[in-house]
């Protein structure tokens, strides 16, 4: 029990689930407001009889009680959407809030905060002093998630005048003219403003009060118009970039609200058919802007599409809705957002002088990151989050069948490749069961627990072959392959009755498909360190170092998807490795096979210009699963030679594919 300084109950909340917790704080606040308004009528009415004084008070004291409780309410709410929260295990969407912060006291001062910041807010940029702007900054890092602070600030501002805050004040530092230098004396705090401003609106926009509601209505209409107030007349008129543009790099950062990020993500895509049509016109020019708009990172910040790529990788459910949702293309036909983006668009080069930036698209490859999969990039899958739904799965089949018609869709932009395998590190049943021959049982072979993507066998091999080509994607499908290998034998062992064969018989298909596996995805490393005639000892260490600092969530993505078909409903969030099969592998994996005696550890995946040496990795550590996962040193064997088979096999499938290129 915490001291709530006069709040609430004092119950500690162990977790809370965001969307949840609004539903029941729109169902408080529209029933005591009914229970409120009818009590008070009812009493007044029966008064003059001398009727139901006493219960009517008892009513309308519920109804207060309801009324006092919706700021602490609200405020676990806010503190629920702050991203830096830990999750909650085995629940879907639930997190832990620091019940200490949730006081009628912490109320009290973020209200008075927010008057103070919208005081200062309402100012001309220009017109704050140093100090002004310092207790302004602050004033958005400490409060972004204490209700009320960010809702009535926002609020307060309105949609326009949000952006005209950050676009004027994001233009301080710049000169003012041919020759001069500006006085502002924060110039280099403007970044750390931006995200703290990006925070609170992004807070903010989880509100559902009255002024935020407008806010949200009016940022989606005005985001194709200037954001400049009209000049004095006759010859003044309103200019400025547009809302898009500027409110693209307040979206950087924080959680929006879903509902938000859709209706804006429609509005923009419109536009952005319409803006990149113009290029081909005469006097077309694209998105751009003479204003200074970003500070974060090495783009210009020109792109509206960059920002908002990044608030959907935060925002899953709002990715996977936008992505599967369809508007007119070209001819007028209807064509989904992930066509647009990923084979139509033709993305500016949005760069800071003198830097090369490649953040729009792969910003793009995160929120395809968190569409398929239903989690932020970087967090390991909950239970609920590998049920995947049937648009997660279809997303994943289109993203696959565009990489294998056209390779170079992602062979010219290399850099989402370690996205796209993270993506398939969960769906590891679903492309396990393309490659495998046997249609009939594949799917008891390598179960799932929602709905499976559909895809051709021919299009998984070339996909593979494409992803591995880069060095990243290949080590993330290496690793996230082997430990769901090795998790699946090992579940497989635990319940022989799982799949139609013996387990001596299931255990030697697992090893024959890794093999397969691997023989795609070696051949495209190897194919790609060919022709770039690339320094394969460059390699022997920098791999290792890079998967163990994401190889936790990939092992633990494998292990659950593996394991869930067997654990049941309620199975928690993969962890805890050690003693496990996957666990095993993926330690030998980074520190090589063997005793930690005397006797040097047997290192694999060191040379990947030698076909020969990655076919031994393959093999060796297939073995190794086998005998962390059954401990049968006859099972161990027979899976060198399965796991053989199924990598010469590869360089037929790979062949008739047609993957290299």
């Amino acid at each position: 029990m915490l001291n709530d300084e006069g709040g609430s109950s004092g119950s500690v909340f162990s977790g809370i689930d965001p969307d949840a917790l609004k539903g029941t704080i729109d169902s408080v606040r529209r029933d005591q407001e009914t229970l409120q308004d009818r009590a008070s009528y009812f009493k007044m009415e029966l008064a003059s009889y001398g009727l139901g004084a006493e219960e009517f008070k008892d009513v309308l004291h519920v109804a207060s009680w309801a009324r006092d409780e919706l700021p602490m309410l609200k405020r676990r709410y806010h503190l629920a959407m702050n991203m830096d929260n830990d999750p909650y295990p085995g629940f879907k969407g639930m997190v832990q809030v620091n019940e200490a912060k949730v006081t009628r006291a912490a109320n009290a001062a973020a209200t008075k905060d927010a008057k103070r910041a919208t005081k200062l807010a309402k100012k001309d940029p220009e017109d704050l002093s140093p100090e002004e702007f310092d207790e302004l900054n602050e004033l958005f890092a400490k409060n972004y998630d204490e209700y009320p602070f960010a809702e009535k600030v926002v609020g307060a501002l309105g949609a326009k005048k949000t952006l005209q805050l950050w676009e004027e004040m994001s233009n301080l530092g710049k000169s003012s003219g041919y020759g001069q230098t500006s006085d502002f004396k924060r110039a280099g705090d403007l970044d750390k403003m931006q995200k703290d401003l990006s925070l609170t609106v992004a807070a903010a926009t989880n509100s559902d009060s009255p002024a935020m509601m407008k806010w949200k209505k009016d940022m989606v209409a005005i985001g194709d118009d200037p954001i400049r107030d009209p000049g004095p007349a006759p010859g003044g008129g309103s200019g400025g970039p547009p809302g898009f543009v500027v409110m693209s790099s307040l979206m950087r950062y924080g959680d929006y609200d879903d509902k938000f990020l859709e209706d804006y993500g429609t509005a923009l895509i419109k536009e952005d058919k319409r803006v990149m049509e113009g290029i081909k016109q005469p006097y077309g020019s694209g998105w751009g802007t003479t204003s200074t708009v970003n500070h974060l990172g090495n783009d210009e910040g020109n792109d509206p599409l960059t920002g908002y790529m990044k608030a959907l990788s935060n925002s899953p459910e709002a990715a996977t809705k936008f992505f599967t949702a369809e508007q007119k293309g070209g001819g007028g036909k209807a064509e989904s957002n992930f066509k647009y983006l990923f084979e139509d668009r033709k993305w500016p080069d949005d760069s800071v002088e003198g830097k090369t930036s490649v953040t729009g698209r792969n910003s793009m490859a995160h929120a395809l990151e968190a569409a398929t999969t239903g989690h932020r990039p970087g967090e390991p899958a909950t239970a609920e989050d590998i049920k995947h739904s049937k648009e997660q799965a279809g997303l994943f089949s289109a993203l696959v069948n565009s990489v294998s018609a056209d390779q170079d869709r992602l062979r010219s932009h290399e850099y989402m490749s370690d996205s796209f395998a993270n993506i398939s590190a969960e769906y590891m049943p679903d492309l396990h069961r393309s490659l495998d021959f046997d249609k009939e049982n594949g799917a008891q072979l390598f179960p799932t627990t929602g709905v499976t993507a559909r895809i051709d066998r021919y299009d998984a091999a070339r996909f593979l072959h494409s992803v591995s080509r880069n060095k990243e994607g290949y080590d993330r499908l290496n690793v996230s392959q082997h430990v769901y290998a090795a998790a699946l034998m090992e579940a497989q062992a635990a319940h022989p009755d799982a799949y139609p064969l013996n387990t001596k018989d299931t255990i030697d298909k697992i090893a024959y498909d890794t093999g397969l596996f691997q023989g795609v995805i070696g051949d495209g490393q190897h194919f790609q360190a060919d022709k770039d005639d690339a320094d394969a000892a460059a390699r022997d260490g920098a791999w290792k170092d890079h998967a163990s600092t994401w190889g936790g969530s990939l092992v633990g993505s494998a292990t659950a998807i593996a394991t869930a078909p067997f654990t049941g409903p309620g199975g928690v969030v993969a962890g805890g490795l050690a003693g496990t099969a996957a666990g095993k592998v993926f330690n030998g994996l980074l520190d090589g096979f063997g005793n930690d005696g005397e006797e040097q550890k047997e290192q694999v995946y060191q040379n990947v210009k030698r076909m020969d040496q990655i076919e031994q990795s393959a093999i060796l550590t297939t073995q190794e699963s086998v005998k962390a996962a059954t401990g049968d040193e006859a099972a161990e064997s027979r899976a060198g030679d399965q796991t053989g088979r199924g990598f010469s096999d590869a360089g037929e499938l790979i062949r008739k594919s047609r993957a290299a290129q």
